[in-house]
Parts: C-alpha cells; sequence; structure tokens
C-alpha cells in the first residue's frame, strides 16, 4: 500500500482502474442482455403477424359460399402461405347434399419459421 500524505485525496490510479473495469463489465451484460431481448421481440412479432394470417385465410374460407378441393399459394408481406382443401369422409348420420372438407393453412417467414392451422367445413 502506499503511503498517504498529510492534505492528499482523491483515488488512487488503481481504484480509478477498477472502478472503470467494474463499469465496462455491467455496461457489456445489459448491451448482451438488450440485444437478446430485441431479437426476441422480433421473433415474436413475427410468429403473431403469421397466425394472423393463418386466421383470416381460415376464416375466409370457412365464410365462402362454394368449397371445392384445391391447393392456394400466396405472399403477404415477408410471409408466404398455402392453403390445401381436401374432401373428409363425412360421418354416415350426414343426410343431404352435404360434403366434408379438411382446410390445412401454413404460414411460413423468414428462415424455418411456421404455423399451422386446420378447420373442417360442413359445405353443399
Amino acid at each position: 500500500m502506499s503511503r498517504r500524505y498529510k492534505g492528499e485525496t482523491g483515488f488512487s490510479l488503481v481504484e480509478v482502474l477498477c472502478a472503470l473495469a467494474v463499469a465496462a463489465s455491467a455496461i457489456a451484460v445489459l448491451t448482451s442482455g438488450v440485444g437478446s431481448s430485441l431479437k426476441g421481440v422480433s421473433t415474436l412479432d413475427q410468429h403473431l403477424g403469421a397466425r394472423i394470417i393463418l386466421q383470416s385465410i381460415l376464416e375466409d374460407e370457412l365464410a365462402a359460399a362454394q368449397t371445392e378441393p384445391a391447393r392456394r399459394t400466396g405472399d403477404s408481406g415477408p410471409y408466404r402461405w398455402q392453403l390445401m382443401i381436401e374432401p373428409v369422409a363425412a360421418p354416415a348420420k350426414l343426410d343431404g347434399p352435404y360434403r366434408m372438407y379438411r382446410l390445412t393453412a401454413s404460414v411460413g417467414w423468414g428462415r424455418g419459421g411456421q404455423v399451422t392451422g386446420t378447420a373442417l367445413k360442413l359445405s353443399r
């Protein structure tokens, strides 16, 4: 330890350097945490956007007057979507001119992000 003389005030160079090292470490940890949070928010935002498009595609087809087997694809901004309409064997109790269809929609984005949903539709 260095000797302190009467009237000497302030911090030594070692104390200042230690304080700077601790501050730099704290800033590095906080910065990496903020970066991870921003990436997580971006991923969540993309997933939510895809789910909204998926729901819209299925609702539009469920509300359509006519339904026929088909395969449709398209783009909506950064999202790619696909809709498959396939006939399904209806239960024996189903009388009349009704047909049942399985609607399978998937929405993809970026590198491998994808959500899929399925619905059944009863149509004449």
